[in-house]
């Protein structure tokens, strides 16, 4: 028994191990990890279970449904990710086999009891080749792992205690029924030395392999879903747009030095003028003056200023702090996602939210005017992919 208490020991520390993460979101194929207590289930369930022996006579002793046993079963599952879960299962229950000498034990059948701890690593094979679906209906997963097994310990058994280390293997297929309930159908193998069985049915090879089918249920609690994170289209959406504005800048502030350069030239060659002719000729330049732009950036389905945007904003209310031209907030939302109606709502919530901003830290209202257009106006002509288009342009 301590061999298995151990094991467990083993198994237990490996999966809290793995499942710990700081509190920053790490991403994996696309989807956040989830927090340690997220994505478990608990699983119970019951069938039929078969041992065979590596018979040097090649040859399995009785019939083949004379020989099948009853298997019980009790498990919890951690998932990392949609595709890649650890689970910890103990296997209990009885073999039925005859011996292999008759003459010696009798033509009996021996009830061999055994309890089997294992942790497995599940691949989500639906989720890996048909990509993640939180309503998918079934789930085809293959498993391998380690464990130990422990047999024959009564005196109805007719041997001594016996207990060797070994590998499982299986096909677990799910059948979801409720958000939190599946339906599971588990075809499980595992393989082991021939020397942990009683002597009474060892053939004389060097392994034994266990089968067992079992149906049960499992359950599932915390958070059941996976938090997408941002794919590399995206980003590489993000930074093509910043490379556009910046280029934007560059030539902006071209624009402005030429016209700087082509003001001074004209007040130097006024300055014979009255006072109200000169001001009158500042008041035309200053109105041909190229008012800079700016754009603010969002995540996707939200109003709520991030990070970068915020930078964005501060750099620009440092260049127009002593401007009185009008402003225009313009508030965009991609039309690939959500109804026309809600991009309507959220290209008006974040162009109010940036106009608020803009009042907060010291421009004036009544030159600020705001607009939405929803998703029926792109704000950029490239490139063109959804993420430049959840943003709000100040001209």
């Amino acid at each position: 028994m301590r061999k298995l208490l151990l094991c467990l020991l083993m198994v237990a520390t490996t999966t809290l191990a793995t499942a710990q993460r700081d509190e920053r979101p790490m991403r994996w194929q696309g989807f956040e990890t989830n927090r340690f207590w997220d994505n478990w289930e608990v699983s119970v369930g019951g069938g039929n279970s078969l041992l065979l022996v590596s018979s040097k006579l090649n040859r399995e002793p009785g019939k083949f449904l004379d020989r099948n046993g009853w298997n019980a079963n009790i498990g919890a599952t951690k998932w990392f990710t949609p595709i890649i879960g650890m689970r910890l299962k103990v296997d209990a229950g009885q073999f039925r086999n005859f011996s292999f000498d008759s003459a010696r034990y009798g033509n009996g059948a021996f009830k061999t009891p055994y309890i089997y701890a294992h942790g497995d690593i599940l691949i989500n094979m639906s989720n890996w080749i048909g990509g993640y679906n939180p309503d998918r209906f079934y789930s085809a997963i293959t498993y391998m792992g380690f464990g130990y097994t422990a047999m024959s310990w009564t005196s109805a058994s007719a041997g001594s205690y016996n207990g060797e280390f070994a590998f499982a293997s299986g096909w677990l297929s799910k059948f979801r029924v409720a958000p939190q309930w599946d339906i599971e159908l588990d075809l499980r193998s595992w393989l082991f030395s021939e020397k942990s069985l009683p002597e009474e049915i060892q053939s004389g090879g060097r392994y034994a392999f266990a089968t067992s089918v079992s149906v049960g249920v499992a359950y599932r609690f915390k958070q059941r879903s996976w938090e997408v994170a941002y794919p590399e289209v995206e980003v590489d959406g993000y930074i093509a747009a910043i490379a556009a504005l910046e280029e934007r800048i560059i030539l902006r502030d071209s624009q402005l030095g030429t016209m700087n350069q082509q003001v001074a030239a004209l007040q130097s060659k006024n300055q014979s003028l009255e006072a109200d002719i000169a001001t009158m000729q500042r008041a035309e330049v200053a109105h041909e003056l190229v008012a800079p732009e700016c754009v603010a950036f969002f995540t996707i389905g939200e109003a709520t200023i991030t990070d970068y945007a915020r930078a964005t904003l501060e750099n620009y209310v440092e260049q127009i702090d002593n401007c009185d031209y009008p402003i225009t907030v313009v508030g965009y939302a991609d039309k690939e996602t959500g109804s026309t109606q809600r991009n309507e709502q959220l290209s008006k919530e974040r162009a109010e939210c940036v106009a608020q901003w803009l009042i907060a830290n010291g421009i004036a209202a009544e030159r600020i005017t705001t607009k939405w257009v929803g998703g029926s106006e792109a704000a950029f002509a490239k490139p063109s992919t959804p993420t430049v288009n959840r943003c709000v342009i100040i001209k």
